[in-house]
């Protein structure tokens, strides 16, 4: 899989900002970053490091924003950027997030942003990832256990850090390697709520963009879903397609590592047919590569040492994405995580995967497939559901269908990263989500 795939005076709180060790901390401000030139009043927000691995030393950074309609009662929201080892801080300013940079790095507003209408978290993880830190190698993440329990761990601290978030509804969402991720986490809160903990995480929905669910059919999909949206060529498709049964072979065997290096082999050798393409948006160019989008805007700004010092993350070189986290989940990449699905609407937990049409990497297809061979007791219904059109302000914005705890969602003229590239169809996704209501 190629690697894929953020002044006391100025202080809303007279305790806004209290340090609660040398390495961790919390601050809480009601002030835009530095060089900010929109013209939005300032929402509550939180930032800072909580540790999930003592033993480690292991810190995961977070930034929080209150919800600009009604803090006090909208959801609160996680997002898990993929990879894995692809900070949050990317969706914050690329996607999702109340601010855009600009060429001269400056920050205008994100008229779409998801905090309009919920609380929402961007975390930096697994550990090493965007201003996450470990500092011992053997507290990197390798698999999705150890990263639902540091994830859990940090939900903890974040709760007693902010106890007005408590009684909120928690929705995880996520998108790319977010597909394991998103249902790892959620399933292993769905266990520990299980076990009458002193808090219940009320978590009351997941939802998937573009997700690496289960590798094997997503794999499987890459020939024809490039094939039929005209990139390469049948000949191509088929030398692709003879690759695939050892890919399956690997995974059957439960040979990861080896699974890992003949399933990629197929993705490449599409690429290789394709050129120079965006396998996140096939409509696009790769430039640059290797993740196709210029992020220096993002990369320079959140290096910028104003912005590290508000942070208080000076001295860290935030990279988008981390080699170092990437290649301890090698042998992760090719395990399905769909199993989760059914256990978790089974214990009520509605799940939504959503993608944008134009994407290879985590494509439709493959998305299509894992949904419509999944083993739950709702599968006859979804696979005979209507398929019905969305639209947002009169205008399509793509398809969707439902069965019980399941919605599927097409998001039309998107790619990879639908909040990026449909904003405005993006954010009423999310609103539809959270009231759990199609159409």
């Amino acid at each position: 899989m190629s690697f894929a795939v953020l002044f006391c005076v100025l202080f809303a709180l007279a305790s806004a900002a209290t340090f609660r060790a040398a390495k961790d901390y919390s601050v809480t401000r009601r002030v835009h970053p530095p060089n900010y030139a929109g013209n939005q009043q300032a929402v509550t927000q939180h930032f800072g490091r909580v540790t999930v691995n003592s033993q480690y030393d292991v810190q995961y950074f977070y930034w929080m924003f209150e919800s600009q309609r009604s803090p006090k009662t909208d959801p609160l929201v996680l997002w898990m950027t993929g990879g894995p080892g692809c900070s949050s801080e990317l969706a914050l300013f690329f996607e999702n997030g109340p601010y855009k940079v600009q060429d001269d790095l400056s920050l205008k507003d994100n008229p779409y942003s998801w905090n309009k209408i919920s609380n929402i978290i961007f975390i930096d993880q697994p550990g090493g990832t965007g201003f996450s830190t470990v500092g011992n190698p053997n507290g990197y993440v390798t698999n999705e256990q150890q990263m639902a329990q540091d994830m859990y761990v940090f939900l903890q601290g974040f709760y007693q850090l902010y106890p007005q978030y408590k009684n909120l509804p928690f929705y995880i969402t996520g998108e790319s390697y977010g597909g394991h991720y998103v249902p790892s986490l959620a399933g292993y809160i769905v266990q520990q709520n299980s076990q009458n903990p002193p808090f219940v995480i009320p978590l009351k929905g997941i939802a998937v963009g573009n997700g690496l669910i289960d590798p094997l059919y997503t794999t499987q999909s890459y020939p024809t879903y490039a094939l039929n949206f005209g990139v390469i060529s049948e000949g191509c498709a088929t030398e692709a397609e003879a690759m695939f049964p050892q890919c399956q072979q690997d995974i059957q065997n439960g040979d990861y590592d080896s699974a890992f290096n003949d399933c990629n082999a197929i993705f490449q050798a599409v690429l290789n047919c394709a050129g120079n393409i965006n396998y996140y948006d096939m409509r696009k160019q790769c430039n640059p590569p290797p993740l196709c989008y210029d992020f220096d805007n993002i990369i320079n700004y959140l290096n910028n040492p104003s912005t590290q010092s508000y942070l208080g993350v000076s001295g860290i070189q935030w990279q988008s994405c981390s080699q170092t986290v990437y290649s301890y989940m090698t042998g992760d990449f090719e395990r399905s995580y769909r199993y989760q699905l059914p256990y978790l609407m089974t214990n009520g937990v509605p799940v939504t995967i959503y993608e944008g049409v134009t994407d290879l990497i985590c494509n439709a297809g493959g998305a299509y497939l894992t949904l419509n061979t999944m083993n739950w007791s709702g599968q006859s219904g979804f696979n005979n559901a209507p398929n019905n059109t969305w639209t947002v302000s009169g205008q399509k914005a793509g398809n969707w269908k439902r069965y019980g705890n399941l919605t599927y969602v097409n998001v039309d003229a998107a790619g990879h990263m639908v909040p990026h590239d449909q904003p405005a169809n993006a954010l009423d996704l999310l609103s539809r989500f959270l009231r759990n209501s199609w159409p």
